[in-house]
């Protein structure tokens, strides 16, 4: 009698039931040749459909719900949290270095004080003071202060400059890092590790003023966006690993949810209500130690992704055991077989762990890959940050009066998040396409009417209507903002994660983050410059964007709802225009090569 041949470890047959592959002498396990059937592809439309209710777990929501607090939301709350007090910590610059130069602050804020009893102003966080018609009786010697002293204009830009850049440019950065924290410590892990970063960056915010150095503040952004780009590229790839197929897309809009959030509270905080004050600024800063903490204590009590400790460690046990807990229910060999298919096919790939290089060289994943970056650019030079990050001076244009202006702005975070949490039932009722292109076209659509009436704002014969053009225009940017929230918001960070397979994932999101990071670096030096030159003719350039980005969805990106990550990147591969063929609009079809086996 023959003995039998040893099995692979990942593939246990179980008594009574059939084997998920069959083992014969000469033939590879996965590879089973049958008459008719493509041999890489075993679950095939109508064999062993398994298809159940979500079980919204307590495990499952618990895990969401600590990482993207301990995370998302803090890169959404860096985004927004330097703007609203941007004039105070300009001012603390001034004050500092003017002190470094042997002059007292307090007799440049006794005559600033002077000038306000005259009705008069002086703008303290520029070099030269404001030349008000009407006479002063007082100069600022009289009460001490030395205006040469005062920072230059090109001094305190480069000073405002760097503290913002310093976030962008180690985003980038992190991004890059995170491919390799993703696949040696895990996702779980490495949001985990990574939070000392922030808890650093908490303590130099905070000692700012202390300290009296505003290099602790620009220190504190560099480690805000070291740990923004890392954490930003591993929460996607957590929360589409850990979600069932059927709420994918809901889970992977949790992220940018938490992002909305984390905008929407900076700009309450910033308010000079609460912290936006000349004494309490630099605790929106140290704030960021308490998301971390919660993240660190809290988060290791989550399970890791099974998918990441099954495909990249071979720890099948472990991955059994989290999948159990993150489901609710003990037979989850569904998804278990799913996944030992895709650890076959990556072990005779060669590469279990892809670098940035073998992402760019390898042919069948160049068309992911550019769907990967499109999508994060188009979200970038869509406007988005534009938008945010010169909220006040939009607002301005269209003339709403500048004590308005703060709350017009907590006013556009909000309906962001509003926006945002709508998207999350939306994404697996109507898909990813729809959720990108109709939005999209309504983001045109408003920056193209905002420029219109923006313009009108400057025609003296309509001086009447001014105030109703500028209710207009405020009516457009929300209405901008919530296409964004639908789809470009959130679609690009899932739509990366669901189009590769494990062992390339974590390198195209590293990739896809950086080109968002890079794109955002650019937006942000060029468009003070565009503004001044083009003035309300900018936002037309967001419109040529948004047109070349919704024809480029239209024709190449794939519908993923639904769908296994194995049968995404087959349809992308053998159905898709990356090859060629006439037939490239089926892989929108929810009917997949790999049938519709349910996982």
């Amino acid at each position: 009698m023959e003995e039998p041949l040893p099995s692979d470890p990942l593939l246990v047959d179980k008594p009574g039931e059939e084997p998920l592959l069959v083992d014969k002498p000469g033939e590879d396990p996965l590879l089973v040749d049958k008459p008719g059937e493509d041999p890489l592809l075993v679950n095939k439309p109508g064999k062993d459909k398994v298809d159940r209710e979500i079980n919204y777990t307590f495990t499952l929501i618990f895990s969401i719900t600590i990482a993207v607090f301990g995370n998302s939301f803090l890169y959404g709350y860096q985004i927004g949290v330097v703007n609203t007090p941007s004039h105070i910590i300009k001012d603390f610059y001034n004050a500092t270095y003017y002190e470094r130069r042997g002059g007292n602050w307090s007799n440049v804020q006794a005559y600033a004080s002077y000038l306000e009893g005259l009705n008069k102003t002086i703008h303290v966080s520029d070099s030269n003071a404001s030349t008000t018609p009407g006479p002063v009786e007082k100069t600022p010697a009289d009460f001490g202060a030395d205006e040469s002293l005062l920072l230059e204009k090109w001094e305190l830009e480069l000073l405002w400059s760097s503290t913002v850049a310093a976030f962008v440019l180690f985003g980038m950065v992190g991004a890059f890092l995170a491919l390799k924290v993703a696949d040696t410590v895990g996702r779980k892990r490495g949001m985990v590790v990574i939070t000392f970063i922030m808890f650093l960056a908490a303590i130099l915010g905070g000692i700012t003023v202390i300290a009296k150095s505003p290099e602790c503040l620009i220190l504190s952004r560099v480690l805000v966006g070291l740990h923004s780009g890392l954490n930003i590229t591993l929460v996607p790839l957590y929360l589409t690993e850990i979600a069932p197929k059927k709420i994918r897309g809901a889970v992977g809009t949790c992220h940018q949810l938490a992002i909305t959030v984390g905008i929407l509270f900076s700009q309450i905080m910033g308010m000079t209500e609460l912290l936006g004050t000349v004494d309490l600024w630099p605790l929106l800063f140290a704030f960021n130690a308490i998301p971390s903490l919660v993240c660190l204590f809290v988060l290791p009590f989550c399970p890791e992704s099974p998918r990441w400790m099954l495909i990249a460690k071979d720890r099948v046990e472990e991955a059994k055991t989290a999948m159990q807990k993150l489901r609710g229910y003990d037979n989850v060999e569904d998804e278990m077989d799913e996944m030992k298919l895709e650890a076959i096919k990556a072990k005779k790939s060669d590469k279990a762990n892809f670098t940035l290089k073998d992402l760019l060289t390898t042919p069948e994943l160049r068309m992911p890959t550019v769907i990967a970056c499109v999508g994060q650019i188009s979200q970038q030079w869509s406007g988005i940050n534009a938008v945010m990050s010169y909220s006040a001076f939009i607002f301005a244009q269209a003339n709403v009066s500048a004590t308005n202006i703060p709350y017009v702005i907590v006013g556009t975070g909000f309906v962001n998040v509003v926006a945002t949490i709508i998207a999350v039932p939306l994404m697996e009722k109507l898909g990813r396409r729809p959720l990108l292109l109709w939005p999209m076209c309504v983001m045109a659509g408003s920056f193209v009417l905002m420029t219109i009436f923006l313009q009108l704002q400057f025609d003296p014969s309509m001086k009447d209507n001014h105030s109703t053009f500028a209710m207009i225009c405020i009516i457009l940017m929300h209405l901008y903002i919530v296409g964004f929230a639908l789809g470009l918001g959130p679609i690009p960070f899932t739509i990366v994660a669901e189009i590769f397979t494990q062992e390339s994932r974590a390198a195209a999101m590293s990739l896809s983050v950086a080109c968002n990071w890079i794109c955002n670096f650019i937006l942000m030096w060029t468009f003070p410059f565009l503004r001044d030159g083009l003035e309300a003719y900018t936002y037309l350039l967001f419109v040529v964007i948004l047109v070349a980005a919704i024809i480029f969805i239209f024709f190449f990106v794939p519908e993923t709802k639904n769908k296994t990550f194995e049968e995404i990147a087959e349809s992308i591969t053998f159905g898709g225009r990356a090859h060629g063929k006439r037939d490239g609009l089926k892989i929108n079809e929810d009917d997949s090569l790999m049938g519709n086996t349910k996982v």
